[in-house]
């Protein structure tokens, strides 16, 4: 068994202790290695110290042996005690296996009903699960339900569309988009463009009702307008209220508010933006555009309550013209206030396209009303009634020279009618004059015609002091023309007034129609007066040009104190002086004629006695005529300028 040394070699043997330390080491090496003995048997065989190596491991093995033994020797009583005691429980353990394996199989049945309901388990837990999401998601999204449903109901009601379209526009931006991967949600989504239909037909649906409601508030809005502008102008409100509203007393509350304000314009505003939100803004614009255009149509149709006719009265065609144009006014208030609250709806352009369409039908019924017109005083409040009408409009930006231009038109002939109505007048003055001096008994009476007719005059005082008199020269209808005249230079200025015209022009058209009247109308009332009076009467008639002559300044004073003018721009002066020289002369002439004619006839009534030797001693018969008709003239020529009477008598 043991290895043969090797051959002998030149090594030297290790020396006694060294050779003992070195084995040991290799041995304990060799208890360490586990096994690996190559490098152990290697270093032996090397230092050539197998046999002390050979010798070291036999005592060590048995060493081991000893140890071996007596650990046996101590243990064995125990090991032959638990072997005893194993076999004692060997039956013990059989039965133990068996009743593992009774226990087993138990537990295997129960394991598998477990299993079974632990499965069931995490189904229902899965399902609780699934159910809390679901009951989250829904909470989470709830208010999409919500909002769709509160949708529906107003589309079911029908009622506020407005707040309908608040609801979709929020649920289309704020919450669709949150569940836009649920069915649902695209369920809703392809409802949406119906709803949005729905409530763009209501949205008309309501455009109509309101474009109604504005044609009734028209005439209300533009009467508001027309009293807010003439108590602005302190113009009698007879020319804006019904004469059945005459009696009442004003509303002075409609003087603070605003015209528009008996207008509800919220419908129109709602539907505006809901149209806008939706798309369909300019759909919408044009359909009120159209409609109004309409609507405008209609109001500028005159009713038949407007006609000229026998059947209607100064009332009703007044009322009927009064409401026509507040209708006009309204409107184009209404449009004013929808142009600047609103954005898009109406512009400048489609303002003035619509007053453009407007204004020649309102020029071609004015001028038709105007033209049937025979009455002077009617002619004058339509006027007033058409100024205050250019003035509300213009206050709303609307041009109106053209309907200036027509009443100018139209003032030409309201001149005419004046004319011939102071005409008749005057000619009626004159008729019923007596052409005598005027005799005045009371300082009153006095005292009033010298307010109205401030002229000098040479008057004659009564004899006693305690007693008043007055005899002027002229005769009564003296002041009664100027007065005439006077009333016609305050119709004129009148009608001329709200025309816009400058101080040149409003001085110039009021000199005109005034001028004519003293030249041709007056003029010819005298100069045919003339032809047919007596003698004592052309002779006042002479007194009274040489007064009317004197009270052309007057006339002057009084003409531009009422259109405000100054003396020095003034466009011409009253032509009346030269006109009533004209007439004196013509009168003068008269009564040279008339006197040389009586005398003539006074003459003719007696037959002279050529024959005569002597006189007689007394004048003849036809000379005390010719000397009482003298005397009693040349009386009446005591209020004559003394020209005149030395004139009259180196005539005679």
């Amino acid at each position: 068994m043991s290895p043969q040394p090797p051959a002998a070699n030149n090594t030297t043997k290790t020396s006694g202790p060294a050779l003992y330390h070195n084995v040991q080491t290799y041995i304990k090496e060799l208890e360490i290695s586990e096994g690996q003995l190559s490098s152990v048997l290697k270093n032996v065989y090397e230092n050539n110290q197998r046999e002390e190596f050979m010798k070291r491991l036999d005592d060590r093995v048995k060493q081991y042996d000893v140890e071996i033994e007596k650990l046996c020797s101590k243990n064995y009583q125990d090991f032959v005690k638990t072997f005893n005691d194993l076999l004692s429980v060997r039956e013990d353990t059989s039965i133990l296996k068996n009743q593992l394996v009774e226990n087993n199989e138990k537990i295997q049945a129960l394991g598998k009903s477990l299993i079974t309901k632990v499965d069931q388990l995490v189904l229902e837990n899965r399902k609780q699960n699934n159910i809390l999401l679901s009951v989250e998601t829904l909470n989470r999204y709830m208010p999409v339900f919500n909002i769709y449903r509160q949708l529906k109901n107003q589309m079911k009601e029908k009622k506020n569309y407005y707040q309908a379209l608040k609801l979709l526009e929020e649920l289309e931006n704020n919450y669709l988009p949150m569940v836009k991967n649920y069915r649902f949600a695209q369920s809703i989504h392809h409802s949406l463009p119906l709803i949005k239909h729905d409530i763009i037909n209501e949205t008309f649906s309501d455009l109509k009702d309101f474009l109604e409601t504005l044609r009734v508030e028209a005439v209300i809005c533009g009467k508001i307008a027309n009293q807010q502008m003439a108590h602005k102008l302190k113009i009698d409100k007879k020319y804006y209220l019904m004469e059945s509203e005459l009696e009442k007393i004003e509303d002075d509350s409609d003087l603070k508010k605003l015209p528009f304000d008996v207008v509800d314009f919220s419908p129109l505003y709602k539907n505006l933006h809901m149209n806008q939100v939706l798309g369909h803004k300019a759909n919408f614009s044009d359909y009120y555009r159209n409609q109004r255009k309409k609507q405008l149509q209609l109001a500028m149709n005159s009713n038949s309550n407007m006609e000229m006719n026998e059947s209607k009265t100064e009332r009703d065609l007044l009322d009927a013209y009064k409401l026509y144009l507040h209708n006009i006014t309204g409107f184009f208030v209404i449009e004013d206030q929808i142009l600047s609250s609103t954005e898009g709806l109406v512009d400048e352009r489609y303002m003035d396209e619509l007053f453009s369409k407007a204004l020649p039908r309102l020029k071609s019924i004015i001028r038709k009303i105007m033209e049937e017109c025979s009455n002077a005083k009617l002619m004058l409040k339509l006027k007033i009634v058409v100024v205050l009408f250019c003035l509300t409009i213009e206050e709303v930006q609307f041009p109106t020279i053209q309907l200036s231009d027509l009443l100018r038109e139209i003032r030409e002939k309201y001149y005419s009618m004046l004319l011939d109505k102071s005409s008749e007048k005057i000619n009626l003055i004159l008729t019923e004059d007596n052409y005598t001096c005027m005799e005045i008994d009371s300082q009153e009476a006095y005292n009033l015609l010298m307010e109205f007719f401030p002229l000098d005059s040479k008057e004659t005082k009564g004899e006693h002091s305690d007693e008043f008199f007055r005899r002027l020269p002229y005769s009564g209808c003296v002041p009664k023309i100027f007065l005439e005249i006077k009333e016609f230079v305050n119709n004129c200025v009148k009608f001329s007034e709200g025309l816009n015209s400058s101080q040149t022009e409003l001085d110039d058209m009021i000199r005109k129609p005034t001028n004519r009247l003293i030249t041709e109308r007056l003029s010819e009332n005298i100069r045919q007066l003339i032809n047919r009076v007596s003698l004592t009467q052309l002779v006042q008639i002479v007194v009274n040009t040489i007064y009317l002559e004197k009270s052309i300044d007057l006339l002057e004073k009084h003409l531009l104190s009422v259109i405000k003018a100054n003396s020095s721009k003034q466009s011409g002066k009253l032509q009346g002086i030269s006109v009533f020289k004209d007439l004196r002369s013509e009168a003068e002439t008269q009564i040279y004629e008339l006197l040389n004619r009586k005398i003539d006839q006074l003459i003719d009534l007696d037959s002279f006695n050529w024959n005569m030797t002597e006189a007689q001693g007394q004048a003849s018969e036809y000379m005390k005529l010719l000397l009482n008709f003298l005397k009693s003239n040349l009386d009446s020529f005591s209020h004559l300028p003394v020209r005149l009477i030395n004139y009259f008598i180196f005539l005679i």
